[in-house]
């Protein structure tokens, strides 16, 4: 499936605002506007896994923080 520009920089928007470091806001965002729904664990490689589940980590925690 081709890269989803707009799903990236609506992912990238949230996270940062949402205070995920840069860095990994960058390649979750990448990570998702790369998504492939017709792939199993939509595409994913065991790496892109780990990034999402680190950028969830500090979305929630910027969440419960303010």
């Amino acid at each position: 499936m081709p890269f989803n520009q707009r799903l990236y920089e609506v992912s990238l928007e949230t996270l940062l605002t949402a205070n995920v470091p840069k860095d990994i806001a960058e390649a979750a965002s990448r990570v998702v506007a790369s998504d492939d729904p017709n792939q199993p664990d939509l595409g994913r490689t065991p790496q892109d896994t780990a990034v999402a589940h680190e950028a969830v980590k500090h979305y929630w925690r910027g969440q419960a923080d303010g």
